[in-house]
């Protein structure tokens, strides 16, 4: 029953990244929705995928963009209801897959950014989603609440994607730690 369990775990794991995949194409591939945003926004990139932005950059896109812009920037918010959940979900059964492994419970403390990443990604939507509903004004305090939540959700997706290979890393080298314990331990049991 516990290998039944651990392969519907790993069947989970796998369908919500090749979800996370599909929907990453969709939004970054070629052509893509961002790359469909920065045609129609005259070279301009969408705001969620700037390092941070600011009211002014907010009132360039929006003026740059007009309705086929406006269009463009609403496809890409409608899968960005689901992208960051499952970018968020991938990095995070990935890397409590891999605390499990850990000796010790402060590993736990590596998935706390991919939870803030995907918390973070969902206000700066909500700022997005408040501009593409006032359009063409914009709100001097959405918009600088949104380039806050882009800015930290950069940090925090920095710090989940970094946490995968730092566990990775730690779990090979606790797997070494313990081969060698077992080698020191039966080379003593021998003599």
């Amino acid at each position: 029953m516990a290998a039944w369990r651990a392969w519907d775990r790993g069947r989970g794991i796998v369908a919500v990244w090749v979800l996370y995949g599909v929907s990453a194409m969709a939004m970054f591939g070629w052509p893509g929705l961002v790359g469909a945003v920065f045609r129609a926004c005259g070279g301009r990139s969408a705001l969620d995928v700037r390092s941070g932005w600011s009211a002014a950059d907010a009132r360039d896109l929006v003026a740059a963009c007009g309705p086929e812009g406006r269009a463009a920037l609403l496809r890409l918010q409608l899968l960005d209801l689901v992208h960051p959940l499952l970018c968020g979900l991938a990095l995070l059964l990935v890397g409590a897959l891999l605390v499990r492994r850990l000796p010790g419970r402060g590993w736990h403390l590596l998935l706390v950014p991919a939870v803030a990443m995907t918390v973070l990604d969902y206000a700066e939507n909500a700022a997005v989603w408040t501009l593409l509903s006032t359009w063409p004004a914009v709100g001097d305090t959405p918009a600088l609440l949104g380039g806050i939540a882009t800015a930290a959700k950069r940090a925090a997706g920095l710090a989940a994607y970094l946490a995968v290979p730092l566990l990775l890393l730690a779990v090979g080298l606790d797997r070494l730690r313990a081969r060698g314990l077992t080698q020191a331990g039966a080379g003593a049991s021998s003599r």
